[in-house]
Order: C-alpha cells, then structure tokens, then sequence
C-alpha cells in the first residue's frame, strides 16, 4: 500500500483509542479502492494497549455527514481527526515548506446538553485530561527525535461543544510541518531531495 499524509495521520492517531473503535470504522468489511484490506491488517497487527484505553471509538476525515453517522453510532468517549488546507511557501535558504492543518477532538456522548450541568463538566474534566495527554505524548515524542515535527510549537486546545454530535470535549488544533512534502524541488530538478521534518 502506497503511504502518504493521510494515511499516515490516520495510522499515528489510530493507536490512541481501543483497537476495535478502530476496526469498526472499516464498516464495509471489503473495498475495490486498493489499500483498503492492507490498512485494515496494520490496524489489525497494532499493539493490544492502546494509548488512552478510556477512547473506544475512531472517527477520521473531513466529511461532516460521514463523521455525524459514525458518531451517532457511538457511546462514550471518542477520537475524531479531521483535517484541512496544505499550504506552500518557501523560506530565505529557498526551501519549500509545507504546513498540513489537522484537528483532533476527543469527545464524549451525552444528551445533557440543557440538563445537569455537572455532567457536562466531568465529560469536559475528562475529556480535557485525555486530549493534554495526547499533546503531551506529541510533543515528548517530537524532543526524542527532533527531526520528526508532529505537532507546531504553535497549536491550541479549545472546547467542542456539539448539541449534532451530542457529544462534549475538547480540540487539540496544530500544523504538521515537513520540506517539500510533495517532492516539488525533485520534479523540476535533479538532486537529493530536502530533508523531510514531517515524519509519523
């Protein structure tokens, strides 16, 4: 299977929830779109442990009717990735950076949305908690091998109150970060390409 932003965004964050919330999301089971069945077994081959067993379900990608039909089907807490624009410039050593915008929420299930409002301050306690951990993990991972930027010194976490979703918690919002991600210096001339600072 070719490997490339997206499916690396969706392996790296995939090893957060519980393993199944993940396998559930290939809800067709089959697929003619090539990839499909290998993405399946590196999910399937992943550590049993995952990274913040209290997540049980996976949301990913940016289609909001997709997403609100695989969180209507959830309960409890979950992780929904979502991402945006690529955007291009090129710096004083003429080097081409790229900026992937990417958001990752993770979120609870509730009807409380003008009932009792201590319940929605646990799910918001809770689901604070989870996503710093998840930013923190990001983060100490990127100081050990400084080369790989998966989170922008620059990001915010904000609150996602959704009455569509019925859910509550909380958005990690950052940039990923990488030199000529699309290999565009190498397709107009010849050389070794730019170190990647992108990496999963």
């Amino acid at each position: 299977m070719n490997r490339n932003i997206i499916i690396d965004l969706f392996l790296y964050f995939a090893r957060f929830p519980q393993r199944q919330g993940v396998l559930d999301i290939f809800n067709k089971g089959r697929s003619e779109i090539p990839g499909y069945d290998s993405l399946k077994s590196l999910v399937e081959s992943m550590p049993d442990t995952p990274v913040l067993p209290e997540v049980g379900g996976f949301v990913f990608g940016p289609n909001f009717d997709a997403v609100k039909t695989c969180v209507s089907q959830l309960t409890g807490y979950y992780l929904f990735v979502d991402y945006g624009d690529i955007k291009t410039d090129t710096d004083k050593s003429n080097r081409i950076a790229d900026t992937f915008q990417v958001a990752a929420t993770i979120a609870g299930k509730t009807t409380e949305f003008t009932g009792d409002l201590v319940d929605q301050t646990l799910i918001s306690a809770n689901t604070l908690d989870m996503v710093t951990r998840m930013r923190n993990l990001m983060i100490q991972e990127q100081r050990e091998r400084y080369s790989f930027k998966k989170i922008s010194d620059k990001h915010s976490i904000t609150p996602f109150i959704s009455p569509e979703f019925e859910s509550i918690g909380w958005t990690l919002m950052f940039d990923r970060q990488a030199f000529d991600l699309f290999d565009a210096k190498k397709m107009s001339f010849s050389g070794d390409r730019e170190t990647d600072n992108f990496g999963l």
